[in-house]
């Protein structure tokens, strides 16, 4: 009669509905620990690399003082609150050699029941801390990013394979909802696109597109070629992060303006009106021009669009310098060879290169930006993130390194406790322990354990006495 009491039906509901409410554990609907079954949560290495991040971030919590590391706690802080969610979990299970030691029959049932929800609660919290490091392994996430598409090898093909490109990509902003302005749109006059830029505003932006970066390579027959001999062309995708802190502003004493007539094939207006637009940027030197519209006026927008996207870029390059380098290697030369995907129209089919089970069917639909596109996208972001997480658990040893490099290098603020301090006035003031990260799901299924004996001594104590 007490074991019922103590655990009746309506409590065990109540704590299972804890564990998936939505003030809860965030991703816990639908999570199974199969999911991240190429780790082994409780391998040495990876608690040693988890208490690594655990301390960092507390010590950066105490010592934060330039923008980088208030990223570095905002990137890190989601992981560590799941580490200590686990941690308190753990700590409330009863040991397997104190279930076996209790004599008592009834009080061993309540004991193993206790452990059994704890159990369910104890997966649940290994899958949120396994998700929560692997959206740390993407590293940082922005929530702006420029996306360039610029056709490569192949002519007048790849032309227009990039305007496809370039319509597969819109649709897909489009879908998700993202906030999108197009900058460049470089058109031929038989429908191709030369190059395009496009801002877009999203905080999904980035994670979902930065594995689209790099050659798309389209093997099809020409509407132009008349012996139906397959072609081969390039398109590139770029997708540069742009930092929030970076804003451009265009003053007109700093711009030189030049007018000159348009060049090349376009009918009447070419050669006879000043419709070309040439603007030079005197502080920095960098010069852009626009004649794709018979308007002067037209022509001075895209060109000032330009202006300032150069200039972003410019200004990104010199605040990390690792963008060069990012751009470049996405971008590579724009050869045949150089592919992360190909088109196969002949067969209906796209591959990715850079995955295990990579290719899908149904280009129309893939290159309407629908469901084949986005699940690409998911796949390429699983298997990236497992790859950088292995990496980083694999290579942690040299981020202890840097970090007591970076203590030292603070002097006298060095002797603070890597760790939750205890007596620190300056961190106290935002840090009440470890537990302060514990969220309302956690909190909830405690307190509704406080219904049995804090102790096991005292549930033995308590169920003799009414016995």
């Amino acid at each position: 009669m007490l074991l019922n009491k103590i655990l009746n039906t309506s409590i065990k509901k109540s704590l299972l509905r804890n564990l998936s409410a939505g003030n809860g554990l965030r991703y816990l609907s639908g999570v199974s620990v199969d999911k991240f079954d190429h780790l082994d949560f409780y391998d040495e290495k990876l608690q040693k690399y988890l208490e690594f991040l655990r301390k960092e971030f507390y010590n950066l919590r105490a010592n934060a003082s330039s923008n980088r590391d208030y990223r570095r706690i905002a990137q890190l802080s989601d992981v560590v609150k799941a580490l200590e969610q686990h941690r308190v979990v753990k700590g409330n299970m009863i040991s397997k050699e104190e279930v076996a030691a209790e004599k008592d029959d009834d009080m061993k049932e309540l004991m193993e029941e206790e452990n059994k929800v704890y159990g369910e609660l104890l997966k649940k919290t290994e899958a949120e801390l396994l998700n929560q490091m692997y959206l740390m392994a993407d590293g940082e996430n922005y929530d702006s990013v420029i996306f360039e598409i610029t056709a490569g090898a192949g002519g007048q093909e790849a032309m227009l394979f990039a305007k496809e490109l370039f319509n597969m990509y819109t649709n897909y902003f489009e879908k998700h909802g993202w906030d999108y302005e197009i900058l460049i749109e470089d058109l031929t006059d038989i429908g191709g696109l030369r190059h395009a830029n496009v801002t877009i505003n999203d905080a999904e932006a980035f994670r979902r597109l930065r594995y689209e970066a790099g050659v798309h390579r389209v093997q099809r027959v020409p509407t132009t070629e008349k012996y139906g001999r397959v072609h081969t062309s390039t398109a590139s995708v770029a997708v540069i992060p742009r930092p929030a802190d970076i804003a451009i502003r265009l003053l007109e004493n700093e711009l030189k303006i030049e007018t000159k007539r348009s060049s090349g094939a376009g009918g009447q207006h070419v050669n006879t009106t000043d419709s070309a637009v040439r603007i030079v940027h005197l502080p920095s030197g960098v010069a852009v021009e626009s004649q794709s519209e018979r308007s002067q006026i037209k022509n001075k927008e895209i060109a000032l669009k330009r202006l300032q996207s150069k200039l972003i870029q410019i200004e990104m390059e010199s605040a990390d310098a690792s963008v060069k380098g990012t751009r470049k290697a996405q971008l590579g030369n724009l050869e045949r060879n150089e592919k992360i995907r190909t088109y196969n129209f002949s067969q209906d089919r796209i591959t990715d290169h850079r995955i295990r089970n990579g290719t899908v069917y149904n280009l129309k639909e893939f290159l309407q930006g629908g469901e084949n596109l986005h699940s690409l996208i998911e796949k390429l972001a699983i298997e990236n993130r497992r790859k950088n997480l292995q990496e980083m658990i694999d290579n942690f040893q040299d981020s202890i390194t840097e970090l007591v490099n970076k203590e030292k290098k603070r002097g006298s603020e060095a002797t603070v406790k890597v760790g939750p301090p205890e007596t620190s006035s300056k961190c106290d003031t935002s840090i009440k322990g470890t537990l302060f990260l514990l969220n309302e799901a956690v909190q909830a299924i405690t307190n509704s354990f406080k219904q049995i004996p804090a102790s096991t001594k005292a549930r033995v104590a308590a169920f003799k006495a009414t016995a």
